[in-house]
């Protein structure tokens, strides 16, 4: 990689926007550090020698931003830019941004990735498992849409929606994995069958190599009747993505290793910790690859299809068995019939799995709550007073934990012991949630369980919440 600017770090280290001129080596990490604010515009000045003509620097600068900090940098809709010299050696540079995405848009997305990501990532995982997770939630929770109700380029539209393009599917698995600490790159470039408009995928390092991850061409939910995802692009190599792939080489890393090509043709894939269960391809035998010390183990001879776990069993239709929706259990190796009629999907969702027949109504597999409340010995009851959608509750006395309780479900269980404090619960076109102990905005040493009227769960898209301080969220 040969990218003549600074990388974030180094222009954070140097100073950042503290400093009151930058170097040409400077432009691109300060041009992002104002597009991570959401500063519609700014000024640089740059001081010193350039390395080429000021329109070519701009024109480079503005064509690598995908390559630091992309979540914000690629919601930028649109960028324009003049310049003038102020002194022989000093340029003003005067930028104007246009954004995709509302602060607020930002800071739901956020925080809606990072109670995702505690609901799916454990700290027993390894890197490749965690990979392997988030790429299975993007695939199975989303699909593939341009005409979206929002703009079908931003990560807040393809969590809203559950619809997008690569744009999205891409931005959604870098800022999933910058918040696990696993290096990521967005990528740009063109892909067989796509539109002028190009196509975006991702490249992750695992154990000091690099391999590519399309999201996107992994969901064929939408595309093939039978199938719900798979895993043929997923931690692949430069020579195998170059069969219908391009990009600019110079800008990312090599990808050479083939340690996972064993998923080239995978389907109907659904992991499972340190494991991955699917059917053999040509055959369908019930099959597991552990992908830590890369060993398969067969399971069942019998053709199996649209292999999901859900609350430790695995479920999939048997093909052998007419069709009919069938359990696997892990540990016993036992196979239950679940229902004797023909299956014809099973749709996964972060919160509940669902199972569609030829014939007959879907039926919903256990939901799956996304926390689960820890429950507080002795904590003194307070009854909220609603209001259509809000709801109010005090307390003062004798300090101890307090469970806030309203008839419609709402429920708050605070651990920590206050001898006042407030609740003010709103519910509209956001969820606000405000607390005050004594006196004083709360700062709670131990997470507040917030439990949602169904209604409201609804909306929100789980049942359970966490919080620590004031909440808001929109809807």
């Amino acid at each position: 990689m040969g990218i003549y600017f600074e990388s974030m770090e180094m222009f954070q280290k140097d100073g950042g926007l503290k400093q009151t001129t930058i170097t040409a080596k400077q432009l691109l990490p300060a041009m992002v550090t104002h597009m991570k604010r959401g500063d519609r515009q700014f000024s640089l000045y740059l001081q010193g020698r350039l390395p080429k003509s000021v329109p070519d620097l701009l024109q480079e600068a503005f064509s690598l931003l995908h390559l630091q900090e992309p979540f914000y940098t690629q919601h930028c809709a649109r960028q324009e830019s003049s310049f003038k010299y102020v002194s022989k050696n000093r340029i003003k540079m005067n930028f104007s941004m246009t954004y995709r995405m509302t602060r607020e848009e930002q800071q739901w997305v956020i925080q809606e990735i990072q109670l995702i990501l505690k609901d799916l990532i454990t700290n027993t995982m390894s890197d490749v498992e965690k990979v392997i997770a988030v790429h299975d939630y993007i695939v199975r929770n989303h699909q593939y849409e341009m005409n979206t109700t929002g703009s079908p380029f931003t990560v807040y539209t393809f969590m809203h929606e559950k619809q997008g393009v690569c744009m999205a599917y891409a931005l959604l698995f870098e800022k999933m994995m910058e918040e696990l600490k696993i290096p990521c790159y967005y990528v740009i470039g063109q892909a067989d069958g796509e539109s002028d408009l190009g196509h975006a995928w991702n490249m992750v390092k695992l154990d000091d190599a690099w391999y590519h991850i399309d999201a996107t061409w992994d969901d064929v939910g939408s595309k093939m009747k039978n199938h719900e995802i798979r895993y043929r692009y997923l931690l692949r190599s430069d020579a195998f993505m170059k069969k219908d792939h391009q990009w600019n080489e110079a800008n990312y890393p090599q990808c050479l290793s083939e340690r996972y090509q064993y998923f080239t043709n995978l389907y109907d894939v659904a992991s499972h910790g340190k494991n991955i269960y699917y059917p053999k391809p040509k055959t369908a035998s019930l099959m597991s690859f552990d992908v830590l010390s890369r060993t398969e183990t067969l399971h069942l001879e019998e053709r199996v299809q649209f292999c999901t776990f859900e609350q430790g069993r695995l479920y999939m239709s048997c093909v052998d068995r007419d069709w009919h929706l069938y359990a696997f259990e892990v540990d016993t190796k036992q196979l239950i019939c679940v229902e004797e009629r023909q299956v014809q999907s099973i749709h996964q969702t972060v919160h509940e799995t669902i199972v569609h027949f030829h014939q007959g109504e879907p039926i919903y597999l256990k939901e799956r709550a996304t926390i689960e409340p820890k429950p507080v010995p002795e904590a003194h009851e307070v009854i909220l007073t609603g209001f259509g959608n809000s709801w109010f509750g005090e307390y003062k006395g004798k300090a101890k934990p307090l469970r806030f309780i309203s008839d419609e479900g709402l429920e708050l269980l605070i651990a920590d012991a206050y001898k006042q404090v407030t609740v003010d619960f709103l519910c509209h076109d956001s969820l606000q949630i405000q607390l005050t102990a004594n006196q004083k905005p709360l700062k709670a040493e131990h997470p507040v369980i917030v439990t949602l009227p169904p209604d409201i769960a609804t909306r929100v898209g789980r049942k359970v919440l966490e919080i620590e301080e004031d909440f808001e969220m929109v809807l």
